[in-house]
């Protein structure tokens, strides 16, 4: 398929948009029957291939489909996996993600070619060609069903960050071997270097492009940064991977991180919530074609043809996968003191490295003169396909068997207080809307109370799990605190991250020891955030902050905090499975911690003082605004006022 004429075009758009009504409807079957959206795509695309109804937009072949599938699809998959990833969480995984994403996909890549090349026969340099295509996992379905499943988020962490990686890997190592395979000479010196410069500048551009990206975010209202957004997504990757030669795949990976990470403390709410639903229905939108574009594109000739070399390639994947994934993590476990990933982790990191559109659109832009191309084109079609259909339909049997889906009686506990909570709030609701049978509603959310206290009677927590559970609900009201602080605009961003970051390294701390009642806080940012408050001096408002604000601040907030957070643990006192020895432990922590947030302000003294006024000023108009906008935008909506009264400028 040549590219599409104007005539054409209007054709095309008509049948995207019939592929996306079908991926809809296909939704609510796929629902019904409990499988994957992407396997049900990908099946009936196929079934509608093998009988010949393949619509013009599905006859994409060789190098058009991998431009459509990497320029078009992979900037827009991979920006949005970045945004969604836990950057805090991303970084201190990075060890056993990295290794993931490279030492395990070397392993299985050379694996699969010496299976290739053994039992097949195949020249080793077209059989590694195979093996380093085939090897970079693709788990979307998976991280859905994770999602959905509510396993552990490390488990999460290194799915998702394998794969923002490991596609980037792929492409590069894809480019170096297949000089080698159509007859060109590679020296491995000379390519581990190509490797690693493509890599790590990708990296480096994401990485100046997410800063200078996030540096803006102050000035822009939700739609602007919506548009900054997919700005910064297609041209990290046009950029990094078309015009200076680097990975454009890490550099969208990294920019995608790097936003997310300063986005909680440079972005408003407005805008923050405007990405996830953006770039949720891109993702959505992104997906179901491109599954559907994959069913399309396998041949079922083909995998008839080559059907003995498919079942080896499908056999080869499975087993070198396990080979290159549990040996990595176990040295990495008893050498480099990464925190234990667990054999469940692993036999899901296993079972869960799925295969899809990257593999694909690199074996479909092989060129025409390789005489193996058929056999590999036909192996990655059946490779993706397998995967598809027996990885991804099992993929929950496996987490629920290991029993990574059932909640501990921690999180049970915590659902309770949540519904108790709601609960009061709907009361003191119905309270202020003066409703004329309040009485009757109020005797059903009675019922709800009374309904979650019997729960809360028949749980059973142990020492360990109580504190968890007391001090993870006061490290998660504190990070609201500096986050709600944050969004009103009276905590300077560079405050916000140090904050932020601290309370996130605590929350992931607990998740793997629950003796930091004890904990003392630093005093002094780290390195990285202090020099990140020394360079905000230097800017304009409102992304410039003053330095002299900046240390009372943050001790404010932190005072404040702590304080909200010791009012909230009253509600411990009246739940029965929690001591109160457990709950008077975990609030002379942050007690203790409110103290040493007083102690920095009086040691601040007239360091401040000239501040402190200026500071209560900035923060009583953005008080005022913040609360003036509301109400003019709440009179715009419903046609009131003019929407341009909204944003007058002496609000």
């Amino acid at each position: 398929m040549g590219t599409p004429t104007l005539v054409e075009l209007p054709h095309l758009v008509l049948e995207v948009a019939g592929l996306l009504a079908l991926a809809v409807l296909l939704g609510l079957l796929a629902r019904r029957v409990h499988l994957p959206l992407t396997v049900v795509l990908v099946v009936v695309a196929f079934l509608a291939s093998a009988v010949g109804l393949i619509p013009t937009v599905g006859q994409l072949e060789g190098d058009v489909f991998q431009e459509v599938v990497v320029v078009i699809f992979l900037p827009v998959l991979v920006f949005a996996a970045a945004l969604d990833i836990n950057l805090r969480a991303f970084t201190r995984n990075l060890g056993a993600i990295f290794s993931l994403a490279v030492l395990s996909f070397a392993v299985s890549a050379v694996l699969v070619g010496l299976s290739l090349n053994i039992v097949l026969g195949t020249g080793l340099a077209v059989a590694f060609l195979f093996g380093a295509l085939i090897s970079a996992t693709d788990p979307v379905a998976v991280v859905a069903i994770f999602r959905d499943l509510g396993v552990p988020r490390r488990l999460l962490t290194l799915v998702e960050g394998e794969s923002l990686l490991n596609d980037g890997v792929a492409i590069v190592l894809f480019a170096i071997l297949l000089e080698s395979a159509t007859g060109g000479s590679v020296d491995v010196a000379a390519g581990l270097l190509d490797f690693v410069t493509v890599f790590a500048g990708g990296a480096i551009i994401g990485g100046l492009l997410g800063l200078a990206a996030a540096a803006v975010l102050p000035w822009l209202d939700r739609l602007p940064g919506v548009a900054l957004s997919l700005a910064v997504a297609y041209g990290s990757f046009v950029l990094a991977e078309e015009v200076l030669g680097f990975s454009g795949v890490m550099s969208t990976a990294v920019a995608g991180m790097v936003l997310a990470g300063l986005a909680p403390s440079r972005g408003s709410a407005e805008l923050r919530e405007a990405w996830e639903q953006t770039w949720g229905a891109l993702d959505y939108v992104a997906n179901a074609l491109l599954f559907l574009l994959i069913g399309l594109a396998l041949e079922p000739a083909a995998f008839v043809d080559h059907l003995g070399p498919v079942l080896l390639a499908v056999v080869a994947v499975l087993v070198a996968r396990a080979a290159a994934v549990v040996p990595v993590v176990w040295l990495l476990e008893k050498i480099a003191g990464i925190p234990r990933v667990g054999w469940r982790n692993e036999a899901v990191l296993v079972w869960g490295g799925l295969r899809g559109g990257v593999a694909l659109a690199l074996a479909l832009a092989l060129p025409e003169e390789l005489p193996e191309r058929d056999m590999l084109v036909a192996l990655t079609g059946g490779v993706v396909l397998a995967t598809l259909l027996l990885n991804a339909t099992t993929i929950q049997w496996l987490v629920h068997r290991l029993g990574l889906d059932e909640p501990s009686p921690g999180d049970l506990f915590l659902t309770a207080v949540a519904r108790l909570s709601g609960v009061q709030a709907a009361k003191q609701q119905v309270t202020d809307l003066g409703l004329s049978d309040a009485e009757e509603v109020t005797a059903r959310l009675d019922n709800v109370e009374r309904d979650a206290h019997e729960e809360l009677h028949r749980l059973e927590l142990d020492p360990e799990e109580e504190t968890r559970v007391v001090l993870g609900r006061a490290l998660h009201i504190e990070r609201r605190t500096y986050q709600v602080l944050s969004d009103e605009g009276l905590l300077p961003p560079a405050v916000t991250r140090t904050l932020l970051h601290q309370v996130d390294d605590e929350l992931d701390d607990l998740a793997i020891r629950a003796d930091m009642t004890e904990a003392v806080r630093r005093r002094t940012p780290s390195r990285m955030d202090q020099f990140s408050r020394r360079v905000v001096t230097w800017l304009p408002e409102p992304a410039g902050e003053d330095a002299e604000e900046l240390p009372y601040a943050d001790a404010s907030a932190r005072r404040l905090a702590a304080r909200s957070t010791g009012e909230a643990l009253d509600l411990f006192d009246q739940l029965p499975a929690i001591r109160p020895e457990t709950v008077q432990q975990v609030r002379q922590t942050f007690r203790r911690w409110e103290q040493q947030a007083l102690d920095e302000l009086d040691q601040l003294g007239g360091d401040s003082a000239d501040a402190r006024p200026q500071l209560h000023e900035r923060q009583a108009k953005l008080l005022a605004r913040a609360a003036t906008r509301r109400q003019l935008s709440e009179l715009a909506h419903t046609g009131l006022l003019p929407e341009r009264l909204q944003d007058l400028p002496n609000l």
